[in-house]
């Protein structure tokens, strides 16, 4: 098999590692390139087999030709999948190829191979999901049709006959991708008649072809190795001629049943919880747009994972949390309806073209729109960066003392803007935010650390999903003549990077008299993740990682990390020798200096945080879950408004817990890893908005 996995036409088999690759988990980081691709209607499969040249018998040769419709190549993979730890098999019947063998009675056969071809497009698993992300984002089997297996010598024992063959070697370099590497297979094979049988096995590592290990934070995430087993039936080509293409009962014989009706059963779950977000021009609409029956029939086997996984309705906080108002998610029984209607083949029992229209009510009150911000020029990012942390001024123009009551962040392109942190900054810091925008050319200034320890208070924060802030009459955030809001944006680019004119809706007190200045405190926890045991990287020493964050970040970056030690009562070497290099956490308690109520929540991490928790007077009577966050989503950094505000008093302790889980990212030169702003780098950042008492 000079090519087991041979290349040439449409979608051949990047997948040896990719498709492993594609098996992995589910929850946190159903990335939005991710969710786009899921629920993406999925391409017609092209039945043509792959094209190899045909062996040319040579004297005493007979020339075997693999018959697709009795072969399979099988990939399997570790994975977790919405949660659920699981082994993947992923198979292809697109297998074509020759196989010649040699020798006359009484002497030792000699084994050549043909390039063998396998079709990517046509392999599949037991789940539509994860096969259209394996061939979307990781196979890209439009670019890369077909993995090979160039030079391929066949090894056989000494006791190996005209008809059976035990424990043979196939040697080889594999090419996925336009990398190569040496791959090894044991195979077993018979000749019966005019038919050969032979099973070929090999391991392989996603990450020595560049394509893994999976890890899309909380949905996906598979293990290493992938285990490859090919089973070969070719017939003498004397008598026989392969087949020039598959039949569609070969790649799809499932018979899906009956399932819910989509009219009484279905469209309402979808109408009252995704149409609003996923209509045309709404900020969902980039993902997935939803407007008829049809869009959903044709994404069903996405629309399950993602309510299974409870990646969607976006809504991580667990019910251990105080009562939130305005919750999102579907009950148990509404994600069993959707799940037995995709399982069921998605079937409608209306006009496709019938409409799903989303509730017209608000899911919150909408704020005024008083005045409308936004940045002075667009900016023109750039995909060769693909994390663009920006920040940019936005002048409200306050010209009298005034509180702001309400607003909503407006993200301009959406499916590049990430997430937003908007800081009001008092005139009297002005200048240094200004100065620091004039310091670069074009529109904002590069800030993946923020403007700087003790500039600005944060008032807002936005990500997909979030809804806008409307505060209880009599509440506001104070600004004075002269202050103004920065935003932080982070920009995520994938292949495009438009140029980007976000702004703010702005709804300020009609009447500033009798208005309670609302307080915005942050809390934060240190962050030790040494390095896995065996590791010998230079920043696997952490005073050369708090080093590397100074140089990244500036003072701040080297002096934050151990600053937190001190805020918290801990030590680096405490917390770096609780963890197994893996798995770490942090926990840290702070007094309460004042007196009022909790009317909003959040916390913060980055991509290997694995669980946040925030506990107001922890072991004792009165000990109140604030927030509970059991799988941590990179993507869904929700601000959570209690349904009634959570008293405080002044002495009281509010307690942050951060956990973190490398396997939750693949790192292949992993590092110490302290708090710092990169998205590399880990945090455990908490915010409270609190309050004052009347009067």
């Amino acid at each position: 098999m000079r090519g087991l996995f041979s290349s040439v036409r449409h979608h051949p088999w990047r997948t040896l590692s990719v498709s492993v690759l594609l098996v992995v988990g589910a929850g946190a980081f159903l990335n939005r390139e991710m969710i786009g691709i899921l629920l993406t209607p999925d391409d017609p499969v092209d039945l043509t087999l792959p094209l190899v040249e045909p062996l040319a018998a040579q004297p005493n040769e007979v020339v075997y030709r693999v018959d697709a419709s009795r072969s399979v190549l099988t990939v399997g993979v570790d994975e977790i999948l919405a949660g659920a730890e699981k082994r993947v098999e992923l198979t292809t019947h697109g297998i074509t190829g020759d196989i010649g063998v040699s020798g006359s009675a009484g002497t030792a056969p000699t084994v050549r191979l043909s390039d063998v071809g396998v079709d990517v497009a046509q392999l599949k698993s037991d789940n539509g999901l994860r096969d259209k992300v394996l061939h979307h984002e990781f196979l890209e089997s439009h670019d890369h049709p077909q993995v090979r297996l160039q030079d391929a010598t066949v090894t056989l024992p000494t006791d190996a006959t005209g008809t059976e063959v035990d424990g043979a070697t196939l040697s080889g370099t594999l090419v996925v991708k336009d990398v190569e590497k040496p791959v090894t297979w044991t195979v077993d094979a018979t000749v019966d008649g005019d038919t050969l049988t032979a099973t070929a096995d090999a391991k392989v590592t996603m990450s020595e072809f560049g394509v893994g290990p999976i890890s899309k934070v909380g949905l996906v995430r598979t293990g290493n190795d992938v285990d490859l087993k090919l089973k070969l039936v070719a017939v003498d080509g004397r008598e026989f001629t392969p087949p020039t293409e598959l039949t569609l009962d070969q790649v799809d014989t499932e018979d899906d049943g009956e399932g819910p009706s989509f009219a009484k059963d279905v469209r309402p779950i979808l109408e009252n919880n995704c149409a609003s977000c996923h209509q045309p021009g709404k900020i969902g609409s980039h993902t997935w747009t939803l407007t008829s029956a049809q869009d959903a029939s044709e994404v069903a086997d996405g629309l399950a994972i993602v309510t299974k996984s409870k990646f969607m309705p976006p809504w991580p906080a667990s019910e251990l949390s105080v009562p939130f108002a305005h919750p999102r998610g579907l009950t148990t029984a509404q994600i069993k309806t959707v799940t037995d209607w995709a399982a069921a083949g998605g079937k409608l029992d209306v006009d496709p073209k019938s409409k799903v229209k989303p509730s017209t009510e608000d899911e919150v009150p909408l704020p005024r729109a008083d005045k409308v911000v936004k940045m002075a020029e667009p900016y023109q990012g750039s995909s060769a960066k693909r994390d663009d942390y920006r920040c940019f001024i936005l002048d409200p123009q306050v010209t009298a003392p005034s509180f702001l009551t309400g607003f909503t962040f407006d993200p301009d392109q959406i499916q590049i803007v990430h997430h937003a942190i908007v800081t009001r900054v008092r005139t009297r810091q002005l200048g240094i935010v200004q100065g620091q925008d004039a310091g670069e050319a074009g529109p904002g200034w590069s800030c993946p650390g923020g403007m700087g320890a003790g500039i600005g208070d944060r008032v807002a924060g936005w990500v997909p999903g979030q809804r806008p802030a409307d505060f209880a009459d009599g509440d506001g955030f104070d600004f004075q003549p002269g202050d103004v809001l920065v935003a932080q944006i982070h920009y995520h680019y994938d292949k495009e990077s438009p140029a980007d004119q976000s702004g703010m809706t702005l709804e300020f007190a009609k009447d500033p008299t009798n208005i309670r200045p609302l307080q915005s405190v942050t809390l934060i926890g240190p962050v030790e993740i040494p390095c896995p045991a065996g590791s010998t990287g230079v920043l696997c020493d952490r005073a050369a990682s708090v080093a590397e964050a100074g140089e990244r970040f500036g003072p701040a970056g080297a002096a934050i990390p151990n600053l937190l030690h001190r805020l918290c009562g801990t030590t680096p070497e405490q917390l770096a020798a609780a963890s197994d290099g893996v798995t770490s956490s942090t926990t840290c308690d702070y007094p309460m200096r004042s007196t009022g109520e909790i009317i909003s929540v959040l916390g913060h991490m980055h991509e290997i945080g694995s669980g946040y928790r925030m506990t107001l007077n922890p072991g004792t009577p009165e000990e109140k879950v604030l927030l509970d966050i059991p799988v941590w989503n990179f993507n869904w950094q929700l601000s959570y408004a209690p349904v009634d505000p959570v008293p405080i008093e002044k002495g009281d302790t509010v307690r942050v817990t951060c956990n973190w889980d490398r396997k939750l990212r693949y790192d292949p030169d992993p590092r110490y890893i302290v708090f710092a702003e990169g998205t590399q780098d880990e945090m455990c950042f908490s915010t409270l908005t609190i309050r004052p008492p009347k009067g």
